[in-house]
């Protein structure tokens, strides 16, 4: 039988060969990522059912992790895969027998080539273990850790990829690497200046501009804050050449740019409205004649 694979990007799931999904309890799924992540490691019994089953007590616990072992190994149904290396004291997962999503993605990041770098962001579809709701506050203190670890690492390989594809000129591939960037981490704002030079860069000015009203309007409404120095400034030179070339460039409904102080708004010519002043013009010319034909009456 070919080696079962684990996901655990997104939902945890146990694969075979075949692609049959092996159920898994939420215990399970814990248990499995926790010795994912740590395969060098040889856990006590003692210490991985009081970290999984801290609800319980120490006895309830390991006949907890007991049964967990014992309905996993019946899941998979083949008595020739040791998913777990168990004995009487000591637990792990056995790398033999399993893949894993994760192992892969570091393992291809670290080849630090173009390819494999499209590879490994191709398996990040989610957050580590993105469904899996952990009860013990050490064991969701180590989940978060590794989340945002594993964040981090997809998105300074996110920013490397769009850095090579627009150094050879691949504009499109190099939008697609930043909405991922974006996508990943909507809140940081160098990944929009990234996505909103890029579009600058193929063109698409009125797309830039856009981004940027996209981050204003995000960072308003999760953290209550304007965007940064560097962001605004790099809006004002786009919208400055987009003006220019007459591209599309509305500005807010109260008269301002978004993100943008009333001392930092661009000033704008006012309209000259030619037959308002005509109007004018000749009810003064009216006026005139009138107060003439006024005084040459009493004169006579």
């Amino acid at each position: 039988m070919e080696p079962l694979f684990l996901t655990l990007f997104g939902d945890v799931k146990l694969t075979t060969g075949l692609s049959v999904e092996i159920p898994l309890p939420r215990k399970t799924q814990i248990l499995l990522a926790y010795l994912a992540l740590n395969v060098d490691k040889n856990f006590p019994r003692d210490k991985l059912a009081g970290l999984i089953w801290s609800d319980r007590s120490e006895k309830q616990a390991r006949q907890s992790l007991r049964q967990c072992l014992f309905t996993l190994t019946k899941s998979i149904g083949d008595k020739t895969i040791s998913l777990i290396n168990a004995d009487q004291i000591y637990v792990s997962l056995n790398p033999e027998f399993v893949e894993v999503d994760i192992w892969q993605f570091e393992s291809m990041l670290a080849n630090q080539t173009p390819t494999s770098m499209q590879q490994a962001v191709v398996l990040y579809v989610d957050d580590f273990a993105a469904s899996v709701h952990f009860d013990d506050e050490a064991l969701d203190n180590w989940c978060a850790a590794e989340r945002t670890r594993l964040r981090e690492r997809c998105f300074e390989t996110l920013v490397k990829l769009s850095s090579h594809y627009a150094g050879a000129a691949r504009l499109d591939e190099a939008i697609k690497s930043s909405r991922r960037l974006v996508t990943l981490d909507p809140l940081r704002e160098d990944g929009h200046r990234t996505l909103i030079r890029l579009y600058n860069s193929a063109g698409r000015r009125a797309e830039a501009v856009k981004q940027y009203r996209h981050c204003v309007n995000i960072l308003r409404a999760e953290l209550n804050v304007e965007p940064e120095v560097a962001t605004r400034d790099l809006y004002l030179e786009i919208k400055g050449r987009s003006d220019e070339l007459g591209a599309d460039t509305k500005v807010a409904d109260n008269g301002s740019e978004p993100g943008l102080s009333a001392s930092e708004t661009p000033l704008h010519s006012p309209t000259v409205n030619w037959r308002q002043i005509v109007m004018i013009a000749g009810w003064f010319l009216f006026i005139a004649l009138a107060a003439a034909v006024f005084w040459l009456s009493i004169g006579h």
